[in-house]
């Protein structure tokens, strides 16, 4: 059965529905909870900043959001963890394999940013999103999901170096939902 990872934008999607890829992503969930194909959230999606700016230090938050949306029995794919950034039980302890394979992705997203989090509050939260970003890429090809669902035009821009990292299959939601219900 194919699998869509779901990256933090279509969650956000499937909690406000005048945003432009919500239909989308209800579709992929209307698929999904009749047995057609299999959706995936990545738990890094609970450690995004919040509409007010902070990311939540508790994971049952997400929980709630995730079953407020219909998703809280998708698949869960662990990333790994980072200290001060993950959520215990809902991360991967890492080996140096594992650590090259993030910095690879972090390189390929995003070039500039630094291997740990900035001090500076409003540097640390841009850090957060990013990192956020990567790990969801990782945990995608490290899962072996089928495809990874974004309407982030940087993992868009930037599909052929991840796909050479493990991070295949990079489809916008509207493609995601062609793709499942052909499934």
């Amino acid at each position: 059965m194919m699998c869509f990872t779901l990256d933090s934008n279509c969650i956000i999607d499937l909690e406000d529905e005048s945003r432009a890829n919500s239909h989308y992503i209800r579709g992929l969930t209307n698929l999904w909870k009749r047995g057609k194909i299999d959706l995936a959230v990545v738990s890094a999606s609970a450690s995004e900043n919040q509409k007010n700016g902070i990311s939540s230090r508790d994971y049952r938050v997400f929980e709630a959001r995730l079953e407020k949306i219909g998703l809280l029995d998708a698949r869960e794919l662990p990333p790994v963890g980072i200290w001060d950034f993950g959520y215990w039980d809902h991360f991967l302890w890492s080996d140096e394999e594992m650590e090259r394979q993030v910095s690879a992705i972090r390189d390929v997203l995003f070039p500039h940013v630094g291997h740990s989090p900035p001090v500076d509050s409003d540097a640390n939260s841009k850090w957060r999103n990013q990192m956020c970003d990567v790990l969801i890429a990782w945990a995608h090809g490290f899962h072996s999901s089928d495809y990874l669902v974004t309407s982030d035009q940087n993992f868009h821009r930037k599909k052929k170096p991840l796909e050479a990292l493990g991070v295949t299959h990079i489809v916008t939601p509207a493609r995601a939902l062609e793709l499942a219900q052909g499934a």
